[in-house]
């Protein structure tokens, strides 16, 4: 009997899927959240983040759609900056794109997937909001999901470049 949610049925390949989906999760955890070095983060929760309010770092967010995009394609960002970015912005999120889809049949349905991977963004912004790690960025969220979205065309087309087996 084939699994309706995967087009696999073999519980390693399953499993595989799952370890690299979680490896994705802490490779973006640690890119989004933690960019700097164990000794900085063990220092900042041990003495500063105590002080840190959330309120201070939603002065800092940017909700206007496209601003640090816009900031990005001007010329007071050098290239290389910007490309790595932009660019880490939404490879980062490709991989969610494929392997959701994957793991859950529901995630086929590119609204759902779509939403999956916007919420998944919205987590990591949220989480950089609460922690004091990062700034939140509307732009990282519509990134983000664009690189979802890229990735789930990736995996339609493999799905019609590859013959499916008659069941």
């Amino acid at each position: 009997m084939q699994n309706a949610t995967i087009p696999y049925t073999n519980s390693a390949a399953r499993l595989f899927v799952w370890a690299l989906l979680l490896t994705c999760l802490l490779i973006l955890s640690r890119y989004i959240l933690f960019k700097k070095s164990p000794r900085y983060y063990k220092n900042y929760f041990n003495r500063e983040y105590r002080h840190y309010k959330v309120k201070e770092g939603w002065a800092q967010a940017n909700l206007a759609p496209f601003s640090t995009i816009r900031l990005f394609s001007s010329r007071r960002v050098t290239k290389e900056y910007s490309y790595k970015n932009i660019g880490g912005n939404i490879i980062g999120f490709v991989p969610l794109g494929i392997l959701l889809p994957l793991l859950f049949g529901r995630c086929r349905n590119f609204f759902l997937l779509t939403g999956a991977v916007f919420f998944t963004s919205l987590s990591f912004e949220t989480l950089q909001l609460l922690l004091g790690t990062g700034v939140f960025d509307v732009d990282d969220l519509i990134l983000n999901t664009a690189g979802g979205i890229a990735g789930y065309l990736l995996f339609i087309m493999a799905g019609l470049l590859i013959p499916q087996r008659k069941q």
